[in-house]
């Protein structure tokens, strides 16, 4: 089986418009000793407009732009690079690739052209599983920094090679071979065919997500609860000693929501008020070493004079005089 890593650069992409102007490959025998290496130059038959995705100044790519006029368009390259994805030999890898299988399906419909028709992994889905950093998609020149490997970035046919080195460097590090770490990570191909596109997944990244987002609409669950308690919640309080406070946690304290009605029981039971909005507080508690945006923005309001005092939990149920509010 040979082992072929592509990467594709654009002189400009939009929403429905990618024009190529490099395709570059690196082909290896199952050992990863190198067969083939190239970059082939296509004409984006278009203006260069490189932006990141922000709309600012983008990339540079190491070509020479006004070279690219010469050359022969997508059209004429199609069928070469047809052969180099395609067969039942070859296993095919990216890195972030779904964005490369994305501008070859768009260059097919924009030539008139029969869909590319392959299956690929993607050696970024792959580290992820593997490190299981499932909230961090690392980019080629931040992995070639970690196996300590130099190369040239944006350079299609180089992008290529290091694909193949983050490729080479997993293998190693688990000693085995690329369909058994593909298996061994529950690594699901992606698929272009037909004009359309499937991802390159992990079955470790997808219960992770799923898990993500059961945790999610827990806390919206636990979250909804306290709000639905502090609306509701009317009593007449029973001294002034906390007139003119108005409190506001962090959301991991408003999530434990018994701990958190009963502080503010304790609260309102001495004549304070309870805020679910961070800009109506004047008192904010937090957890212990609590970096979250909420309790980030509230350390700032009071460096900004907007917010009075931040306590720690610890020091609201010394203020309340209670250890576990009920």
């Amino acid at each position: 089986m040979k082992y072929v890593f592509f990467d594709i650069e654009c002189a400009c992409v939009y929403k429905n418009v990618a024009k190529i102007c490099v395709f570059g490959y690196c082909v290896a025998d199952e050992q990863f000793n190198i067969l083939e290496k190239e970059d082939i130059l296509i004409n984006p038959n278009g203006k260069f407009h490189l932006t990141d995705r922000k709309g600012g100044e983008g990339i540079v790519l190491p070509y020479d732009y006004d070279s690219f006029g010469k050359l022969p368009d997508f059209k004429k390259f199609y069928p070469r690079i047809k052969e180099i994805l395609e067969g039942e030999d070859k296993l095919v890898f990216g890195h972030a690739a779904m964005n490369d299988v994305k501008y070859l399906n768009l260059e097919t419909r924009r030539y008139h052209l029969p869909s590319f028709r392959f299956s690929f992994a993607d050696t970024q889905v792959l580290y992820m599983a593997m490190t299981e950093t499932f909230d961090r998609q690392m980019g080629l020149e931040a992995l070639m920094k970690i196996f300590e490997i130099d190369y040239l970035p944006h350079r299609a046919a180089d992008d290529a090679y290091a694909t193949m080195c983050v490729a080479r460097e997993m293998c190693e590090h688990d000693g085995c071979t690329m369909p058994a770490l593909l298996k061994k990570y529950g690594i699901r191909l992606g698929r272009i065919a037909g004009g359309q596109y499937s991802a390159c997944v992990s079955q470790r990244r997808s219960e992770y997500l799923a898990e993500k987002r059961r945790l999610k609409r827990e806390r919206g669950e636990k979250r909804s609860k306290f709000n639905d308690f502090v609306y509701g919640y009317r009593v007449r309080p029973q001294s002034d000693e906390l007139k003119g406070k108005r409190f506001s946690f962090s959301r991991c304290i408003e999530e434990e929501v018994p701990l958190a009605k009963g502080l503010v029981k304790e609260i309102v039971k001495r004549g304070g008020r309870y805020s679910l909005k961070l800009s109506g507080c004047n008192v904010f508690v937090q957890s212990e070493e609590d970096d979250s945006p909420r309790a980030e923005s509230a350390r700032k309001l009071k460096e900004q004079g907007q917010i009075g005092e931040v306590y720690t939990l610890a020091q609201l149920k010394q203020l309340l005089g209670v250890e576990q509010p009920v």
